[in-house]
C-alpha cells in the first residue's frame, strides 16, 4: 500500500509541476490581461481536479484490494 501511495504522490507531483510550467509559461508568453490566459488557468485547474480525483480513486481501489484486511 506503501507504494501505491508513493507512486500517486509522485504522479501528482509531476503532473501539478507540469501544469505550473504550462501556465508559468502561458503568463510569461500572454501576461494576465489576456484572456487567453485565463482560459489556460481554468484548464489547468480543471486538469488538476480531474488528476486528483482519477489517482484518488485508483488510490481507493488498491487499498480495498491490498490493505491488511483483505490478506
Amino acid at each position: 500500500m506503501g507504494t501505491t501511495t508513493l507512486w500517486a504522490l509522485r504522479t501528482w507531483a509531476k503532473l501539478t509541476l507540469l501544469l505550473g510550467l504550462l501556465v508559468g509559461g502561458a503568463w510569461l508568453y500572454l501576461g494576465t490581461g489576456s484572456g487567453w490566459f485565463w482560459v489556460a488557468v481554468g484548464g489547468a485547474l480543471l486538469a488538476e481536479w480531474y488528476i486528483v480525483r482519477q489517482l484518488a480513486r485508483e488510490w481507493s481501489w488498491e487499498a480495498r484490494a491490498t490493505w491488511w484486511w483483505s490478506a
